[in-house]
């Protein structure tokens, strides 16, 4: 076999010392050396952790101890700059007890209701080990967003209970019965935010949202036999469109009409009224009143199936 040589045609030679390949012990010890390297970061990851933690716990308690100087009084509200909404929420959750409830509406998932990623990882450990609980009102424009379905699924993992509607009617997050965290201009998202304690004006807001709650509609989880049929139908009460469903589906436009088509079949109507007529009947509609009150939510009702 010719020997190699460089591209100026001269024999590579070995360099002196260095054998062309590793003995069993020396690979042994290089990958021994390489385990101490990766254990030592790890350890000085996890420290490094712990000391950011402990820095979020005390700018916390710095918000919670000591007047923010741009927290100003205005008649019984304090109003709050929009950009440190998510640190006062912050605080305000750490004032709720261990069975608390959490209500927040919110009309657009890039605008928070004051709760950012890191409050809603937070809040993940606190709902599994305690009983808070967490409920959330989203506009239907939630599920038509790739962005919007991403956050949704990261706080389904906290345990919130999420439902749809097709406007919310502000945004707001009710702490218990301690205080509301608003927005100071009702219906914008992007107003500044206003802290209420008066125990009247939160339950005003309660009376709200728990009004508003009861009128929306919950998807339910796929996995089970039928589940999909049931998220299919949950999708049409919410009054998205066919396009919309099979975005949030995974499935093509063809399938969610196939589909929706052998539910008419199945139960013996042809409109999409008649439909939903016929599944509230048989008890298939997850939430909300009877049709009747339902009609802003149930466009499908009012829609004939092209087939």
């Amino acid at each position: 076999m010719a020997a190699e040589t460089t591209s100026s045609g001269a024999p590579l030679e070995a360099s002196p010392g260095v054998s062309s390949q590793l003995s069993p012990e020396r690979s042994a010890e290089v990958v021994r050396n390489l385990e101490r390297l990766l254990d030592r970061e790890s350890g000085r990851l996890d420290r490094r952790r712990t000391e950011l933690g402990e820095v979020r716990d005390a700018v916390r308690a710095l918000v919670r101890e000591t007047p923010l100087t741009s927290v100003t009084p205005r008649a019984d509200l304090e109003v709050v700059p929009a950009d440190i909404a998510p640190s006062v929420a912050g605080a305000l959750l750490d004032e709720i007890g261990p069975d608390g409830l959490l209500r927040y509406a919110t009309c657009a998932y890039d605008v928070s209701h004051g709760l950012d990623d890191e409050r809603i990882r937070d809040l993940q450990p606190r709902m599994g080990k305690s009983g808070l609980r967490a409920r959330a009102l989203y506009p239907l424009s939630m599920l038509d967003s790739p962005a919007g379905r991403r956050w949704l699924a990261m706080c389904a993992e906290t345990g919130e209970e999420q439902r749809f509607i097709a406007e919310p009617p502000s945004d707001f997050l009710i702490v218990g019965s301690v205080a509301v965290l608003a927005s100071a201009e009702w219906g914008d998202p992007n107003a500044d935010r206003v802290i209420i304690r008066d125990p009247m004006l939160i339950r005003m807001f309660t009376a709200l949202y728990d009004t508003s709650f009861s009128m929306a509609v919950a998807l339910r989880a796929v996995g089970r036999p039928g589940s999909v049929d049931d998220r299919l139908i949950d999708l049409m009460a919410l009054g998205l469109k066919d396009e919309a469903i099979a975005r949030v589906l995974g499935s093509s436009l063809r399938t969610v009409r196939r589909r929706i088509a052998a539910l008419m079949d199945e139960l013996g109507v042809d409109t999409r009224f008649q439909l939903g007529a016929a599944l509230h009947a048989a008890n298939r509609l997850s939430a909300g009143p009877p049709p009747s009150r339902r009609a802003p939510l149930l466009p499908m009702m009012r829609t004939p199936l092209r087939r």
